[in-house]
C-alpha cells in the first residue's frame, strides 16, 4: 500500500528526476567550486561528466520501464536497444561513475565513505536485477546477457 502511494505521488510529481537532477546540480557545483587545472581535478570532471551522460542517456532509454530502484524490481519488457545492447546496467553504471569523479573532485574521508556505500548498493542492486530478469525472463535475458558488457 505504501509502495503503491509512493508511486503514485512521484509519477504524480514527475519526482522521478529529482534525483538525477539533484546529482548533475550538486556536480555542476562540484565543478565549480571544487575543480582547479590539476590532474586529478581534471580527470574527476571528465569521469563525471561521461557517468551523468551515460546514466541520462540509459534512464531516458528506459522511459517507463524504470521504477525508483527500491523494493523487487519490475520489468514491463526487456529494454535491448542503445546503450542497453552494449552495457546491461548503464544507468547504475552512470551513478557510479558520477560519483566516482565526484570523489576525485573532493576527497573528503566523510563523501567517500558515503558515495562508497552507495556504488556498493548500487552494484547489489545489479545482482538483485540480473537474478529477478533470469528467473523472469530466462532464455531472453540469459541470450541479452551474453551479448552485453556487464
Amino acid at each position: 500500500m505504501i509502495k503503491e502511494k509512493l508511486e503514485y505521488l512521484i509519477k504524480k510529481f514527475y519526482l522521478k528526476y529529482l534525483i538525477s537532477v539533484a546529482l548533475t546540480i550538486t556536480s555542476i557545483y562540484f565543478w565549480i567550486t571544487f575543480a582547479d587545472s590539476n590532474f586529478l581535478d581534471i580527470v574527476g570532471v571528465i569521469i563525471n561528466i561521461s557517468g551523468l551522460i551515460i546514466w541520462w542517456v540509459a534512464k531516458l532509454t528506459l522511459a517507463e520501464n524504470w521504477n525508483m530502484g527500491f523494493g523487487k524490481p519490475k520489468i514491463n519488457q526487456l529494454v535491448t536497444h542503445g546503450l542497453y545492447s552494449k552495457i546491461r546496467h548503464p544507468m547504475y553504471w552512470g551513478v557510479n561513475l558520477t560519483l566516482i569523479g565526484l570523489i576525485l573532485l573532493y576527497p573528503e574521508f566523510w563523501f567517500f565513505i558515503i558515495s562508497l556505500l552507495i556504488i556498493i548498493y548500487f552494484f547489489s542492486r545489479m545482482r538483485v536485477e540480473d537474478t529477478y530478469l533470469s528467473d523472469k525472463l530466462g532464455k531472453e535475458y540469459r541470450d541479452y546477457k551474453e551479448k552485453t558488457w556487464i
